[in-house]
């Protein structure tokens, strides 16, 4: 059982990490094409948020699987590492969001100005999450 959790465990981390890395450039190339580029790109985000948010609620409940499975015995920076965790899916939930929010409205309405700086904020709180999700790594290496 430990190793299908540890399994499921890092391959979600990396869908959770892996799948934002393109995003930032994807909203600057496509929102200066603007058009049916940025209509597309809107279409493409859905689909990988679907797939972010997936594996990030994969990743923490594999993570409390193993905590679990150990019986509950785990070093400090485990709980570090969970609570950036969680702090990365709070931070996309109350900040990425309402930025991705206005990206879509913008790109709706033909407002390629508007979505670029709803863009560039979306594109930050991706880069905040990242930190968080290094963060929630160095802390599961580390203990």
């Amino acid at each position: 059982m430990k190793t299908v959790l540890l399994v499921v465990h890092v391959a979600s981390a990396a869908a959770w990490f892996g799948h934002k890395l393109p995003i930032p450039r994807d909203i600057r190339v496509c929102l200066g094409v603007g058009g049916e580029a940025a209509t597309a790109m809107v279409q493409r985000l859905t689909t990988s948020a679907r797939l972010g948010i997936g594996a990030a609620v994969l990743t923490v409940l594999s993570g409390i699987g193993l905590l679990w499975n150990a019986g509950w015995s785990s070093s400090t920076l485990l709980g570090v590492g969970i609570l950036a965790a969680i702090g990365a899916i709070v931070l996309g939930a109350t900040a990425a969001r309402p930025a991705w929010d206005g990206l879509t409205a913008a790109v709706g309405r033909g407002e390629t100005d508007v979505a670029a700086a709803y863009g560039r904020r979306f594109s930050r709180m991706f880069h905040l999450e990242n930190v968080l999700w290094l963060a929630a790594l160095a802390a599961m290496i580390a203990g």
